[in-house]
């Protein structure tokens, strides 16, 4: 789905003013948003991603392009329903193509090789035919084979195979793959300057294309060896506990009716072995 960008973009007072940085961040996030159908919502924790500043995201919101949230803890995009499609509307729209290719390929690959329009050709069924299944003994099937429609699973694999597609590193910075790997970076190392970081990786594997699995383990890597050499610790990890406050919010407790029981440790067992 694409990102609508007006033409007269270049020349709007509240656009003719800003600087590059701005521009970019504006637009990168914008198509984000299109493509994740957050409705022109871009958390503050995202800006990163897009090699913003502060001093970028100050002048999106000094221009009256973007308002700051607070209690979402992030931007949103002036105007955004007037100019873009409804999420909703975008989300049934990629339900009936995709609807539309399984009837297609269900057509295609159910459609009888001996036939004319769609229809199977009566000789098949003739009486020559009958003579050959009782003198010849062949069976049937084999004188007229009847194509096998392909597995529905084909297309999670053929989706699961598009991961294993080597891209550039320019492709990898827009994949909603290093979106979560830049949420763990920043989990585990705040104070880690991750603009910074980025042009750094960047430039370093400009030119080279890997799968999106490598590139998620070659920036979390990058970052982790950055924030070393920076001397930059690591935040401590937090280990959920039966007690723990994630436990009693998800449980609906809270410190007076804590308790140990086997329905809390479970859950902080699972939620310690999400985390790693």
């Amino acid at each position: 789905m694409w990102f609508k960008v007006d033409d007269s973009f270049y020349s709007n007072p509240k656009t003719a003013m800003l600087s590059d940085g701005a521009t970019a961040l504006w637009l990168r996030s914008g198509s984000w948003s299109a493509q994740q159908l957050t409705g022109g919502f871009v958390p503050a924790r995202m800006v990163p991603m897009f090699r913003g500043s502060d001093d970028s995201v100050r002048e999106l919101c000094d221009a009256g392009l973007w308002a700051y949230d607070e209690q979402k803890d992030g931007y949103q995009f002036h105007d955004w329903s007037d100019y873009q499609p409804d999420g909703e509307e975008v989300d049934a729209l990629r339900k009936k193509r995709s609807e539309a290719g399984k009837r297609g390929a269900n057509r295609r690959w159910g459609k009888p090789e001996n036939g004319k329009n769609g229809k199977t050709d009566g000789k098949c069924h003739s009486k020559p035919m009958a003579n050959a299944w009782q003198t010849d003994g062949k069976s049937m099937a084999n004188s007229c084979p009847v194509p096998v429609p392909v597995p529905e699973k084909k297309e999670k694999e053929e989706y699961s195979s598009s991961f294993s597609k080597e891209i550039g590193v320019s492709d990898f910075e827009l994949m909603t793959e290093k979106a979560h790997a830049n949420a763990a970076i920043i989990r585990d190392y705040p104070n880690l300057d991750l603009s910074d970081a980025w042009n750094a990786f960047a430039a370093r594997h400009y030119g080279e294309t890997r799968t999106v699995s490598d590139w998620c383990r070659l920036w979390k890597g990058w970052c982790q060896r950055r924030a070393r050499m920076s001397g930059i610790p690591p935040s401590k990890r937090h280990v959920h506990t039966w007690k723990c406050s994630h436990v009693l919010e998800a449980l609906g407790r809270d410190e007076e009716t804590a308790q140990a029981d086997e329905k809390a440790c479970e859950l902080a067992d699972r939620l310690n072995k999400e985390k790693s």
